[in-house]
């Protein structure tokens, strides 16, 4: 039985990263806008500048950078500011749109736009996504509430992180939600 389980498992697996890999657009991209700090200012307002740019072209099913295909991030300086520019072939993720949409019937409110959050730089990966969230659940506690700050229960979560001087860092973004 477990065998079974886990055949099936893999099965779907294939499948879905299958059908992510069939199911991506034109590449899109998208200028940031200046800012004085390169990973604290101008790298992530590239970020919601390409997720905007997608969520019109595309929808909002597309525009997790996380699952887009050929990224690229380069920033320069002009006149003084930082400016960060992106590039990429976004992609629908088959089996995180089967959870977003289980997940957004249990949902209840949600608020009409996203909230972003920074973390702290940490030596790996998975820790830093981890003070990013701390920070987006902080943040929206500071904002709407403690019943908004459900980083499970918030919409369309995307995480996006960068090498930076002392480790990675990462962005939170989510559009916060409360049970009904």
């Amino acid at each position: 039985m477990r065998l079974a389980l886990v055949a099936t498992a893999f099965s779907m697996a294939g499948l879905s990263s299958a059908m992510a890999d069939e199911d991506c657009k034109d590449a899109v991209f998208a200028k940031g806008k200046p800012a004085s700090l390169r990973d604290l200012g101008a790298y992530p307002n590239s970020l919601f500048a390409w997720r905007i740019a997608v969520k019109e072209k595309y929808g909002s099913e597309y525009n997790s950078w996380r699952y887009a295909k050929d990224r690229k991030v380069d920033c320069d300086q002009e006149d003084g500011q930082w400016v960060c520019k992106r590039r990429a072939k976004p992609c629908k993720d088959v089996l995180h749109r089967v959870i977003d949409s289980a997940k957004a019937a249990a949902k209840g409110e949600c608020k009409s736009e996203s909230l972003s959050s920074y973390g702290a730089a940490k030596k790996h990966e998975k820790a830093a996504m981890n003070e990013a969230i701390s920070g987006w659940k902080i943040d929206t506690r500071a904002k709407y509430g403690s019943e908004w700050s459900d980083w499970d229960r918030a919409a369309d979560t995307d995480i996006d992180c960068h090498n930076v001087r002392g480790g990675v860092q990462c962005i939170a973004d989510g559009t916060p939600c409360k049970e009904k």
